[in-house]
């Protein structure tokens, strides 16, 4: 499902998250989508987005000695707001283990990975002699790539006193979380991270950290009866892959049963890390924007630019914006109204503006008011 909130400004969807840009702030809002092999798949996974939220600020406060972070506030369960930062377009990823598309690689006989030498006599699944860092290079669309570190220096990407710096943190991150997951019964296997520098200049981590979405778990037990359970995203990729999709062809469907058991794995892995539970109490998305005063809770739609209508709407302080397409305002989660001369085909109350502009918006401005999320 998309959800839309129109006052928050424009949004910019990625595959799991919602962003609405400010001036100097980003509001991140989770969704429960779920990709794989870089595509959505059509099913969501109830509560997902929450958990994700809440283990990157459980990560994100354990790592504060380590570098700053993006986060500002947490209004909601699956809302951050962060600083707007200027991405290093490069995931850095570090693992630890020969598994997934590395040991695949290997199994045909490839050495090295992003520049990176592998020693001979490996197994599936063996611990890497030390973890290493295996880039690829940020895409907005598409599959991101793998790239050598001289290449990333050698085309302008970073500097080598920058890759230098990512390196070293990205390390430290990592070790940091394999030792505090190692209490818990768990082993990082492998994990990636995300950096930008603030208005300031200054490096600080961004996007999510440790989660399920963006690294491998293992049980310690099941790696030392070799039996491997996925109680992260690859288990999704698994099933994937047992339907024949890696990313071509037609997304399959996932089944119910499917679905209830990534939502039981996400659950156990954040309980298992947090030593938490998931609160049930249910989502009250708009209370808690309004709550904190980052929106008001209700819009009203434009069809026209007409001064004498955003005159009455300014002076009754109602969010509102002159609107091209009405498709994106359907997905709103907050009420809104519209103001036209034409009605759209949508599913909110419409009032023609007609003879009289003043008297329409108070019109809207009272239907507003009585549409409010209590």
């Amino acid at each position: 499902m998309n959800l839309f909130i129109p006052e928050l400004g424009k949004r910019r969807q990625g595959k799991v998250r919602d962003i609405y840009e400010g001036d100097h702030t980003l509001t991140l809002i989770a969704s429960d989508r779920v990709s794989i092999f870089d595509l959505i798949l059509h099913e969501t996974i109830p509560d997902k987005g929450r958990i994700l939220t809440e283990l990157s600020l459980f990560w994100f406060e354990q790592t504060r000695d380590i570098i700053p972070n993006h986060m500002i506030s947490h209004p909601d369960p699956d809302v951050m707001i962060v600083k707007k930062c200027q991405a290093i377009p490069v995931e850095m990823i570090v693992r630890g283990f020969l598994v997934g598309s590395m040991w695949r690689d290997y199994a045909l006989g490839k050495r090295t990975k992003c520049g990176v030498p592998l020693p001979d006599g490996l197994q599936e699944n063996d611990p890497l002699p030390f973890p290493i860092i295996t880039p690829t290079t940020k895409s907005h669309e598409g599959h991101d790539l793998d790239i050598s570190a001289q290449e990333l220096i050698d085309k302008g990407v970073v500097s080598k006193e920058l890759w230098e710096r990512l390196s070293d943190i990205s390390l430290k991150l990592y070790q940091r979380g394999l030792d505090v997951v190692a209490k818990r019964g768990l082993i990082l296997v492998d994990t990636k991270y995300e950096f930008g520098l603030d208005q300031d200049g200054q490096l600080i981590l961004i996007d999510e950290i440790h989660t399920p979405d963006s690294s491998r778990y293992w049980y310690k037990e099941d790696l030392a009866r070799k039996q491997i359970r996925f109680p992260d995203k690859e288990f999704v990729r698994e099933w994937g892959r047992s339907q024949g999709f890696t990313g071509d062809g037609d997304i399959p469907h996932l089944p119910k049963e499917m679905i209830e058991r990534i939502r039981e794995n996400y659950i156990k892995i954040y309980h298992t890390i947090t030593g938490k539970t998931l609160d049930e109490q249910p989502k009250r998305l708009i209370c808690n924007l309004r709550h904190e005063k980052l929106i008001k809770g209700y819009f009203c739609a434009l069809q026209v630019d007409d001064d004498r209508v955003k005159k009455v709407l300014d002076e009754h302080q109602i969010p509102y914006q002159v609107i091209e397409s009405f498709e994106e305002i359907d997905q709103s989660i907050e009420p809104v109204v519209i103001l036209g001369e034409t009605k759209p085909k949508t599913k909110w109350p419409f009032i023609k503006i007609g003879e009289n502009p003043e008297e329409a918006a108070y019109e809207a401005i009272k239907r507003l008011r009585n549409m409010e999320v209590p």
